[in-house]
């Protein structure tokens, strides 16, 4: 184990370098439109149900059916998800590491229409945005609180996903379950996934790797990616 442990912190390193040097690829929210921002919330919605780039095929067959746009105030409802269950019935080509397509249903069709279109009714039928969601919030843990309470679907971790994709902030965890592999082999932390559906235990956790980023020199987000990266590496290869 301190074979892999050293090896594994030694590629986190290496990796937080490079994600550094990718710093200047990330998304600024406030140049991007609601369309744009529901979009992210989509992929992060559905990533909690799913590989993340079926979630991705999703949303953007979403994007390209106009499912994601803001809706007005009396909006039919009922028809909208009936239409996004219609369109999650047909296929959607997913791309293989060999540069290969293959053709997916998506599961749980009727939960994801389920969700997004009660995002969607709480959201604009109140005559608010994501984007004003954003801009009320003084920190960005209570831009996170506000988005689990708005966005149906989202939990913390999905909401601190949806805000470092976007480009909001850098220094909130997403405790992905490979996150959670690294603090359980480098720092004894055991916990049942579930239980990070609380804010107050999740960010007891992330405190735990705030400190973990602090060893690293580098900031919580950065970290956080560097270890989800190598983790999801060393697990697929079977170092671990």
């Amino acid at each position: 184990m301190t074979m892999n442990v050293y090896i594994i912190n030694r590629t986190i390193r290496a990796m937080c370098i490079e994600v550094n040097s990718q710093s200047g690829t990330v998304q600024d929210w406030q140049q991007l439109t609601e369309e744009e921002l529901l979009y992210e919330a989509s992929v992060c919605m559905f990533g909690s149900q799913m590989v993340f780039e079926l979630a991705v095929a999703i949303a953007d067959r979403l994007r390209v059916e106009g499912f994601l746009r803001p809706q007005k105030h009396g909006f039919n409802r009922a028809a909208y998800e009936s239409n996004i269950v219609a369109v999650l019935s047909e296929p959607l080509p997913i791309s293989n590491k060999d540069d290969t397509t293959r053709w997916v249903r998506p599961r749980f069709k009727n939960r994801l229409a389920s969700l997004l279109t009660t995002t969607v009714a709480e959201v604009y039928g109140n005559a608010r945005s994501i984007r004003e969601l954003l801009c009320s919030a003084k920190t960005a843990k209570e831009a996170r609180e506000a988005l689990i309470q708005n966005v149906w679907g989202f939990g913390p971790k999905q909401a601190s996903l949806f805000l470092r994709r976007v480009g909001y902030c850098s220094d909130l965890a997403v405790l992905d379950v490979h996150v959670l592999d690294y603090l359980r082999l480098t720092r004894g932390v055991t916990l049942a996934p579930s239980r990070l559906g609380c804010l107050s235990f999740y960010e007891k956790i992330e405190d735990t790797f705030r400190e973990v980023a602090a060893e690293f020199g580098h900031s919580l987000g950065c970290v956080d990616l560097a270890t989800w990266l190598t983790m999801r590496v060393a697990k697929r290869e079977a170092y671990l």
